[in-house]
């Protein structure tokens, strides 16, 4: 009867065609690598290989169910870095950073800057919830020392950045919905609050900006760490946009996603409030580079290099500022140095969570792009 049952779930996996993409985990699944003597020697295909079965099983989403209910049923409450926190809570765990490739972007970072006196740069790293909401955490939980973590990047950036604290404005307002309870990402409202404090460090005059409220786009939103740990799947969250009380006091805008080569007039890609990933409604996603000319009334030119957590927050820097250049280093292989003197760039800014930035292997090879050409 064993052997049945293992011969029948290798057929099962021999005649069930592979998938390029995971609805449920929101991400692009393995593909069958190809053989290589290199990669046999070196023993690449075999891990390769095994990421591959391990994401083309057949029936994964009901295995991965079945083993996170188990686990549950135990007293586990951390399934693939995901913490089933209070109060519905899902937490991803607090990243340790490569310290090698950490220290070359932070070195990489500083000489960008030092390039350009007279130029202000801002670093503004975003806590995760697992930092704010340690409260949440379930009993007996160990993460990783985050605040120590951004005290090293501060004083590693000091001489040429301005340190946004994003940490302390979150705190102020750590018992309100700051966080998406089934995703990774800020909301709304949390990069709002940040946005505040932001304005003051850039000096931006306010009184520039309209009066906002915020417009919910989807009550249907369950996001990547429900689908990472199995936890919650059937929870349902909303998603804000904020926008001016009087439409007409809008800031017209154009975005170009230049490797795409097309333009739209909005920010939002309400499309995507039909898919698995609805946070992509901000600008459809991750791009390698956007750029967006406003009708502000301003001379003022942004470049912002960031992740994903800045795509909520760039709505409410557009009446600010007459162009800013999103870049993002995991996709963008331009020069940078050129974006500089070819859009007269006025400020930067660094925009990430602290996760994905003291993981990131892209920012420095970006910023050293000058040197060697």
């Amino acid at each position: 009867m064993f052997v049945s049952i293992i011969g029948f779930i290798c057929l099962i996996n021999l005649i069930t065609r592979d998938k390029p993409f995971s609805e449920k985990e929101n991400r692009v699944l393995e593909q069958k690598p190809e053989i290589t003597a290199a990669g046999i020697e070196s023993g690449r295909f075999m891990d390769q290989y095994e990421s591959y079965k391990s994401d083309q099983f057949a029936g994964r989403n009901l295995w991965v169910t079945m083993k996170t209910n188990v686990d549950l049923l135990l007293g586990k409450r951390e399934s693939n870095g995901v913490f089933k926190g209070k109060d519905g809570y899902l937490l991803e765990d607090i990243a340790s950073p490569n310290q090698e490739q950490l220290e070359a972007n932070l070195k990489a970072m500083n000489e960008f800057a030092g390039d350009y006196s007279n130029v202000p740069f801002y670093m503004l790293l975003v806590p995760n919830a697992a930092n704010i909401l340690s409260d949440k955490l379930p009993a007996l939980a160990v993460t990783a020392d985050q605040e120590k973590q951004f005290e090293d990047i501060r004083k590693a950036l000091e001489r040429e950045y301005v340190w946004v604290d994003a940490q302390k404005t979150l705190k102020k307002h750590k018992d309100e919905e700051i966080y998406y309870r089934t995703d990774h990402h800020w909301t709304t409202l949390g990069a709002s609050y940040v946005y505040q404090e932001l304005a003051k460090y850039m000096e931006l005059d306010t009184s520039k900006s309209p009066d906002l409220k915020p417009y919910a786009v989807t009550a249907d939103f369950n996001g990547t760490l429900s689908a990472t740990s199995g936890y919650k799947s059937r929870y349902k969250e909303p998603i804000y946009i904020y926008g001016a009380k009087d439409p007409k006091d809008e800031t017209e805008i154009v975005v170009t996603y230049t490797d795409e080569q097309r333009k739209t007039a909005t920010m939002y890609d309400r499309s995507k409030l039909e898919s698995r990933d609805k946070y992509a409604v901000f600008f459809g996603g991750n791009f390698s580079m956007m750029d967006i000319r406003t009708t502000a009334d301003s001379t003022d030119r942004l470049l912002l290099l960031k992740d994903s957590y800045a795509n909520c927050l760039i709505p409410f820097l557009v009446p600010y500022y007459r162009e800013i250049i999103v870049i993002d280093p995991r996709y963008y292989y331009g020069d940078i140095y050129q974006v500089m003197k070819e859009n007269k760039i006025t400020s930067v800014l660094f925009l990430y969570n602290g996760n994905t930035f003291v993981e990131d292997n892209s920012i420095s090879g970006v910023l050293e792009s000058h040197e060697t050409e």
